[in-house]
């Protein structure tokens, strides 16, 4: 007894101070209290109970699944030696078997809680004040039975007893109020009946009322209230209750120590919120920190928790979500990983087994919306049958199950289709119009009818889609993100009726409504882009070009929403490669020209182009003047720039397995990004409050870009979809217009593809590498499509401008930069000729090729406004690169170099000569810093996926164009880039220049001579060292960069004049820049 005594008053200790070693100390006497009993003690069943109560304990601070089976061991023994009639330890037994169930998920444990619960609430007389706690209880076993099979009857039992409870202590009970409210919320959630909602509020409420922060089961009361408020803004719509739950659940997870055996929960509870509130409000943030705290969850929930499922589902569906609305093709990849795993680790017999299935199948849909692979759609099916088959037909979630069956169904067979709208229609017409997925069903069903109108031009189907969608519309507040969607979806059902009739009220009404799509402010920036897209194209298509213009534009806007400064590279790439920037500016262009707006189509045009360089040079802009105005805001915004900037050319994708080490690493990287893009807007903003900086970073006009084109002209080639057009123009004067109706972008791809010219192939290797029956039909494809160059573009280009095309005397003065677009950007256009004779562009003009004017312009005017630094050069030769083919020439390439720069009077100081194994990446990097003119004489290579990993070979590894781009090179004036496809670009992102070449411009160099193909390891010092006699022909005071075209056009002229130099071998020497 004495040992009894003093373990009860340790473990009253350990409950008021929490020291562990008083808790040690209770288990130890309890243990002695049983040990030195025998079944005749006639207390023994007590200290069995008791020292089953202190293992409890012990369980919840250490999660040891040997307490937690030894308390469950030693409370059956106590309820034995009392032949099963006491209620207090029936009552005990009956809860910890229920905290077995929930740690280890084994039914018979939950079953016997109920049952010991039953006997212990049957053994409890009326009026004994721990009836209330017993049925309480009993009541807590039952919902969690209810939970795990979702039958009916045991949610009403739960329900009364915790009903009973409450009653039986006058309202006034915390806890039971609690569990009550939580009873009223789950009948709700299973049958509807508003009151149940308003009560569960009314008692969570009431419970945390009644209880201080410092109650052990505040956090609890928090928490629930939160999801109570949760489901009535779901079903209701307000804002305020979403704000209200968030800010009780995070008080919840505030009030919960690191240790707290709940804690999991109130996290996972929390990033529940934080995503609905991400849904309707779309700030990142919230996305973010929902999948934070769902990890959170994960890491602190053991493997083989029952509730491990569930709150994998969580993480997998928030990154479902944040896919959805960024594009990270990671997340899409984690996402289903992660919920097949749910899937996985479930009992078919486990109600939410239906819920993960449903969630799986619409992740694998939309994998294969995105990647259209067939093994994604019949597992997405799959799956989302199941999941309706295992869900009740009295079950709320069935009907959205079936809308999203509908919504797989849609791309198979027309049987398919037809089951499709089965499901679809029984979701609708089950669905109150007050319920908040409605609007959705509704939208699908529309979906459905559209197609089958589209196979079968039945009438009704698109009368009945587009009376489907309006009413979706009407259900929908403008504050609801989704109603883009069913706008953009009105849009094209109306356009089908005006395709099918020729209304021109419907044309009118289907541009409005994808309009009305792409200008709503709820509207995530995809959505808005393909609204933006719709308008503009159903406009262009039918002749309404003002309203087109307009919806290219509102759509150029959007894209850097979409093409965010948010992403990592590799998720910015892959969005480039979803919008296709560069055609939508294209069209845009098309549409101002058709309209006789020159100038807006050069500057809509000069948008889309080196979308990526364009956002990075943002972040390196000239803020002299803001510094003047505000230094503050100045200071903020060159710091968050550059922190920016430090990683814009990095990539945290990660893809998750079995550990979250990597997920983690991303997740961090990303979600700091993500912040500090956002803060890098908001301070946008306020300097574009400061009267003088309205427009500051925002797209320079046309009367400004013009001014690119000193000492010469621009030419630009826009080809889209509805023609093709020249536009010829200098720094002032009007703007030349040339139609070019003899080709088009069909026509065009075709013979480009014809001529990529093996670009994967490194011509400086020597000339046994290359199969001379290839390079023979490189050649003929290569002219051939010159020919057709020269005849059906420059020809017309050449007239307007007045250019003699029979023969040109002399060497070329007139200076013009290129701006292709689409596939032509793949042409060396200097290079096109007729059919016979000696003329082409290269006798006739210098040629330059730009990448964008507003780079061009900022080139121009650093060379006007910067001192001229003292010159260094810098000068790399690698003829033996350690796994790469020998490139002999290489080093009396470069030795040329140095010596024609001696002779114009350069100080062997400010001469840096990097040979062999001292052109290692760390000191080729370094020099960089100091160096105004530099020469590569090296192996090069373009990366074909990603244009960020295009690398220099050095003699101990690659430099890296990311590597390059991340460097501010403020004194660098002239490249001359003698390396194979050091401006190749991506073939899927012509207008992108992802390469070499425009890495270097982008880090300071405002003049590059780069190459568009591989190059012969002869012909590269014939024409390095003739364009550095040229560029050093009035010694080092006469230094121009902006002489390097013309020298480069001349050295190509000298290298033409050996009859041995086919086409191939100089057409690919190009010139960047000033």
């Amino acid at each position: 007894m004495r040992y009894f005594t003093l373990g009860v008053s340790q473990l009253r200790r350990f409950e008021r101070s929490g020291e562990h070693p008083e808790l040690e100390n209770a288990i130890t006497s309890q243990l002695k209290a049983v040990e030195y009993s025998d079944a005749e003690t006639p207390n023994l069943a007590v200290y069995l109970s008791h020292l089953s109560d202190c293992q409890m304990h012990r369980f919840d601070c250490l999660d040891s699944l040997a307490d937690l089976v030894a308390a469950v061991s030693n409370e059956q023994k106590a309820v034995d030696l009392t032949g099963g009639r006491n209620p207090i330890m029936l009552s005990n037994l009956g809860c910890t078997l229920l905290r077995r169930f929930e740690r280890l998920g084994v039914p018979d444990d939950l079953d016997s809680s109920i049952l010991n619960c039953l006997a212990a609430v049957e053994h409890t007389a009326q009026g004994d004040p721990d009836k209330p706690l017993r049925l309480s209880n009993l009541g807590t076993s039952q919902m969690l039975r209810y939970e795990r099979y979702s039958r009916l009857p045991d949610l009403e039992m739960a329900l009364s007893n915790h009903e009973h409870a409450v009653k039986l202590t006058n309202y006034g009970h915390p806890a039971y109020l609690s569990h009550l409210g939580h009873s009223l919320h789950s009948r709700f959630e299973r049958l509807g009946l508003p009151d149940d909602l308003e009560g569960s509020i009314v008692n969570f409420v009431t419970a945390a009322a009644l209880a201080d922060d410092r109650h052990p089961e505040k956090p609890d009361f928090l928490s629930n209230l939160g999801g109570s408020l949760q489901t009535r803004f779901l079903r209701r719509g307000n804002l305020d209750d979403l704000e209200n739950a968030i800010i009780n659940r995070q008080k919840a997870v505030d009030l919960a120590s690191d240790h707290h055996r709940k804690r999991p929960m109130y996290l996972m509870n929390l990033g529940i919120c934080q995503e609905n509130r991400f849904q309707r409000l779309g700030q990142l943030a919230d996305i973010d920190n929902a999948i934070s705290n769902h990890q959170m969850a994960i890491e602190l929930t053991h493997d083989g928790h029952p509730n491990k499922p569930g709150r994998l589902s969580n993480l997998g569906t928030s990154l479902f979500t944040r896919f959805r609305r960024l594009g990270f093709m990671a997340d899409l990849e984690n996402a289903i990983s992660i919920q097949q795993s749910a899937v996985d680790l479930t009992d078919d017999k486990f109600p939410d087994k239906r819920m993960y299935l449903s969630n799986l199948g619409s992740m694998q849909y939309s994998r294969f919306e995105h990647l259209r692979k067939q093994l994604d759609l019949n597992n997405a099916i799959s799956n989302l049958q199941m999941a309706v088959d295992l869900t009740p037909d009295d079950d709320p979630k069935k009907l959205g199950r079936l809308s999203n069956l509908g919504n797989s169904q849609y791309h198979g067979e027309p049987s398919d289709l037809e089951n499709a709208i089965s499901n679809q229609r029984s979701a609708v017409e089950l669905t109150d119009d007050g319920h908040p997925n409605k609007p959705g069903f509704l939208s699908n069903l529309s979906c459905s009818q559209r197609l089958r109108f589209e196979r079968q031009g039945q009438s009704d189907d698109l009368e009945n889609a587009i009376s489907n969608e309006e009413k979706a519309i009407m259900l929908t507040g403008d504050e609801h993100p989704h109603k883009a969607i069913y706008l953009s979806n009105l849009g094209k059902n109306l356009h089908s009726r005006f395709r099918c009739h020729g209304d021109q009220n419907d044309l009118e009404a289907s541009i409005d409504a994808a309009k009305a799509a792409a200008q709503l402010k709820s509207a995530h920036p995809h959505q808005a882009l393909a609204a933006a897209r719709s308008w503009a194209q159903v406009a262009h298509e039918n002749g309404k070009l003002l309203s087109a213009l307009d919806g290219y534009r509102a759509a150029l806007e959007i894209l850097p929403k979409v093409a965010w400064l948010g992403l990592d590279a590799s998720s910015h790439h892959h969005m480039r490669l979803l919008e296709k920037s560069e055609t939508l500016g294209c069209l845009a262009a098309t549409c101002a020209i058709q309209l006789d707006r020159f100038g807006e189509a050069a500057e809509l045009l000069d948008l889309c182009r080196s979308v990526f360089w364009q956002q990075a040079s943002s972040l390196r802009s000239d803020l002299k003047a803001l510094k003047g105005a505000d230094p503050k805001l100045a200071d903020e915004l060159e710091s968050i720039g550059r922190k920016l900037d430090a990683d814009n050319l990095g990539s945290s994708a990660a893809i998750i397995e079995e550990q979250y080490t990597r997920f983690h690493r991303s997740e961090a990287f990303g979600k700091e990004r993500r912040r500090l893009a956002g803060v890098w807007e908001g301070l946008l903003e306020r300097v574009r409050l400061i009267p003088k900086f309205k427009y500051f970073l925002k797209p320079v006009p046309f009367q400004q870009l013009r001014q690119s084109a000193a000492s010469g002209e621009v030419v630009i080639i826009n080809i889209s979809g509805y023609g093709a057009d020249a536009l010829i123009f200098g720094v002032s004067g009007p703007i030349e217009h040339v139609p070019l109706p003899k080709i088009n972008i069909e026509k065009l791809t075709k013979i480009v593809s014809n001529v990529m010219l093996n670009r994967s192939a490194d011509a400086r290797s020597p000339e046994h590498d290359r199969a001379a029956q290839r390079r023979n039909l490189t050649i003929r494809n290569l002219q051939n499509t010159l020919r057709v160059i020269w005849r059906v573009i420059l020809v017309p280009i050449f007239d307007k401008m007045r250019l003699p095309l029979e023969s040109y005397p002399g060497l070329p003065q007139r200076r013009i930069w290129w701006y292709p677009t689409g596939p032509l950007t793949f042409i060396p256009i200097h290079a096109a000729g007729p059919d016979k004779g000696s003329i082409n562009v290269s006798c006739i003009v210098i040629s330059s090729y730009v990448t964008t004017l507003s780079a061009l312009f900022e080139a121009q005017k650093t060379r006007m406004s910067a001192s001229q630094p003292k010159p260094k050069l810098l000068a790399i030769s690698q003829p033996e690169t350690p796994g790469q083919a020998r490139i002999p020439q290489s080093t009396p390439e470069v030795l040329k170099v140095i010596e024609a720069a001696r002779s114009a009077s350069w100080s062997g100081d400010d001469i840096l000569h990097l040979h062999g194994s001292d052109a290692t990446v760390d000191r080729v990097l370094e020099a960089l810093d100091t160096s105004s003119w530099i020469h590569f004489a090296c192996h090069g290579s373009q990366d074909p996926i990603m244009g960020t990993k295009s690398a220099f070979a050095l003699h101990d590894g690659h430099l890296k164009l990311d590597k390059i781009a991340s460097k501010r090179l403020s004194v660098g004036q002239f490249a001359f880039l003698s390396a194979c496809h050091t401006a190749s670009g991506l073939r899927e992102l012509p207008g992108e220049a992802m390469h070499l070449a425009a890495g270097l411009q982008f880090s300071g160099f405002q003049s590059v001579i780069a190459t568009m193909w591989g190059i012969s390891d002869d012909d590269a010092p014939r024409v390095a060292d003739d364009t550095y006699r040229y560029l050093f022909r009035n010694g080092i005071g006469g230094l121009d960069p902006s002489d390097a075209a013309t020298a480069l056009s001349r050295a190509v002229l000298r290298l033409r004049e050996d009859p041995k130099v086919t086409l191939d071998r100089w057409a690919p020497f190009v010139h960047f820049g000033i």
